[in-house]
């Protein structure tokens, strides 16, 4: 980059950091919180594990390529990118206000924020090589079980009905490992059941008495203990990671793994069907 090129950034992002000190406190964090659901949609919306990335890191990133190590001090800044006199303010909307309107589109949308987490992960892990790709990024803990779980029925993923397919496909190739009354089996139907168990719970830390509960309730007896439960996740979590290893996926690729998976039980049972009378031509 020459170094009129360098300057030129330098003063787009001098006259951002002015733009965003114009604004009062109410717009401020309006801003900021638009700009962290920006970047908690788009990590979503990519199925980024948090294992890889967390929307503070990727928020971080975008603010420090918005802004840039400037001062408000710095020499006079050209106005080419937004004519002051130009701009709608609001002082009690702020979604209204265009000064906050300019900022969010400064962000860049969907392109930008992919160049962001790449930022991010060029300096963690350098850049990958041609044709390889990175290194895989080991799970910290069994959260990625529950981020799979979030991602499954989160409705504003990239496709809803992908989200339904990782429940199914995860469904059936565990079907194909264990039998149906085995508790592993049983405590995976409650979480397709009723994946917010998870997805209100933190980390690691999976609600176990909330689990017991409602496995005593769906499937008694003999009934159910904390330690019953915890020993089926454990095994649970296990299986998950025995997958990925095998077949050296990460846990986006095997959220497509899934996808995949249900997608082939679709085609099979559209196939099945075309040899079989229609419902409606049977009174």
């Amino acid at each position: 980059m020459g170094s009129r090129s360098v300057w030129k950034e330098e003063a787009r992002a001098e006259l951002r950091l002015r733009v965003l000190s114009s604004l009062p406190p109410m717009h401020q964090r309006y801003l900021f919180e638009e700009t962290r659901k920006l970047c908690r949609n788009f990590l979503r919306r990519q199925r980024v594990p948090l294992t890889e990335m967390t929307t503070e890191e990727l928020l971080s990133e975008v603010w420090q390529k918005l802004l840039g190590t400037v001062s408000v001090d710095n020499a006079e800044t050209e106005l080419t990118s937004l004519d002051p006199n130009q701009v709608s303010m609001d002082p009690d909307v702020p979604e209204r206000d265009g000064r906050v309107v300019w900022l969010i589109d400064q962000i860049g949308g969907i392109e930008a924020m992919a160049h962001r987490r790449e930022d991010v992960l060029r300096r963690r892990f350098g850049r990958a090589p041609a044709g390889s790709g990175r290194r895989m990024v080991q799970p910290r803990d069994d959260s990625e079980f529950s981020h799979i779980v979030s991602d499954a029925d989160a409705p504003d993923t990239l496709d809803a009905m992908d989200g339904l397919r990782i429940w199914r496909g995860l469904l059936a190739m565990a079907d194909l490992e264990f039998r149906p009354n085995d508790d592993l089996s049983k405590l995976l139907r409650l979480l397709a059941e009723n994946p917010a168990i998870l997805q209100e719970s933190s980390g690691d830390q999976w609600p176990i008495k909330e689990m017991v509960c409602e496995l005593n309730r769906r499937f008694p007896p003999p009934a159910w203990t904390d330690d019953r439960v915890d020993n089926a996740k454990r095994r649970l979590v296990n299986w998950i990671k025995r997958l990925k290893r095998k077949n050296g996926l990460d846990t986006v690729e095997l959220e497509a793994l899934f996808a995949r998976v249900a997608r082939q039980q679709e085609c099979s049972y559209e196939t099945s069907s075309l040899g079989r009378p229609s419902d409606s031509l049977n009174p």
